[in-house]
């Protein structure tokens, strides 16, 4: 915890102000001098103006392709609405901005966690897990996507929940869920241990929230764009869930597994099996959070761990993950790395620290590009972006995954837990 004897250089506040700053210059800076092409923001921008202009009825059509789609539910169409009263560059700079404070507040946030779980947070851990994230990151604020802000609100619900603000905590994860679907595996989470109220609480906010959404943009058939969202997340999933860009575990197992174009198949399993294999190794992990179940007084600190774990599922699990889609893993990376420097003073842990720590660096240095382009690796199959070949994103998150959960079960050893 910080207090008045820290040093000027080892200062929350300072770190974070820094961090900003920096972002601020890199992205919304830039975007004022170069105007930039964000993908997503176009789509949200598109959506807004249906809905100002009365044309909520087509709020899932397809913007400026047939892939461009408004994915979110109702609800959120509702919070783009000023991006339809701004010019496109303007509107650039300030979702730029935007961007940049969900950043900042996911970083003090992720801080403030791993201070509540009794491990070290020294402030240039925040700076170390977005050197891992960079590249996920980077992606992020250039097409415009909203992963940093759907992270952001899964910590605020592990902040409000180890606080005890039952209703923020269960609003938080409703907005989160609404905004991207996979969500929902911190709620089944929730049933799974038995957290009745907390899981009901959210269904509530849940469906208030979208209902009412829905009924202020369709009041004659609210429902009608509940099965239209519904609708656009099969489609869409079912249609981009082997493709080339996608970087989930669905994709991953589909990539070794199947005959394809990259040449990277050790057996040619039909697609129903892959996504039969996809969804036991989901819930084996997803078990694994679970398991062991601990008496309800003993919950606290163990729930931040499985926050973490669970926010590295609901990005590896969902069936269409893009590079950007990892930066939500901000907070699993800050609390890995806090737990590597903690137990660094112990040790016979000091060899597995070590080694995990540099797997997650290896795996991160080698979704850069510039890494292959340096060995002569240029292309698979015509591929240039070789990461994205071999799937590098996804074990990076299970490496994550593997970490976060021996440092889990070194925990819950310890008395009071």
């Amino acid at each position: 915890m910080l207090t008045g004897s820290t040093p000027w250089w080892n200062r929350r506040w300072l770190w974070l102000a820094g961090l900003g700053l920096g972002f601020l210059l890199r992205f919304p800076g830039n975007f004022l001098l170069h105007p930039p092409f964000l993908m997503d923001l176009d789509v949200y921008r598109a959506v807004a103006l249906r809905v100002v202009q009365g044309q909520a009825a087509a709020l899932y059509d397809p913007t400026s392709s047939a892939v461009m789609l408004f994915k979110y539910a109702p609800c959120w169409a509702l919070a783009w609405i000023p991006l339809a009263w701004i010019p496109a560059q303007p509107a650039a700079v300030a979702w730029a901005a935007l961007t940049v404070g969900w950043l900042v507040l996911s970083c003090w946030a992720g801080l403030e966690l791993c201070r509540r779980a009794g491990v070290d947070d020294p402030p240039w851990l925040i700076v170390a897990a977005m050197f891992l994230l960079v590249r996920s990151l980077t992606a992020e604020f250039l097409n415009g996507q909203v992963d940093l802000l759907w992270g952001l609100l899964v910590i605020g619900f592990l902040l409000a929940e180890d606080a005890g603000r039952m209703w923020l905590a269960a609003a938080l994860l409703a907005l989160g869920i609404s905004l991207k679907l996979p969500a929902a595996v911190v709620l089944l989470y929730l049933l799974l241990s038995r957290r009745w109220a907390t899981a009901g609480r959210t269904v509530a906010w849940l469906v208030g929230f979208n209902a009412l959404s829905s009924f202020a943009m369709q009041p004659g058939r609210p429902l009608h764009l509940f099965g239209d969202w519904i609708r656009v997340l099969l489609s869409s999933g079912a249609g981009r869930a082997f493709e080339i860009g996608n970087q989930s575990l669905l994709a991953l197992l589909g990539r070794f597994l199947m005959a394809g174009p990259y040449g990277l198949h050790v057996a040619s399993w039909p697609a129903t099996m892959i996504v039969e294999l996809y969804a036991a190794t989901s819930l084996i992990l997803l078990g694994l959070v679970v398991w062991p179940r601990q008496p309800a007084g003993e919950r606290r600190t163990r729930l931040i761990y499985d926050g973490a774990l669970l926010m590295v599922l609901m990005a590896l699990c969902s069936p269409t993950v893009w590079v950007a889609t990892y930066s939500a893993l901000l907070f699993p990376a800050m609390l890995a790395l806090s737990n590597l420097w903690t137990t660094r003073r112990c040790f016979p842990s000091l060899l597995g620290s070590l080694a995990a720590g540099l797997l997650l660096l290896g795996l991160s240095i080698m979704t850069h590009s510039a890494l292959w382009r340096a060995i002569g690796m240029r292309s698979i199959r015509g591929e240039t972006y070789v990461f994205l070949v071999l799937m590098i994103l996804p074990w990076f998150a299970l490496a994550l995954f593997g970490t976060l959960w021996v440092q889990r079960r070194r925990m819950l050893r310890r008395p009071g837990a």
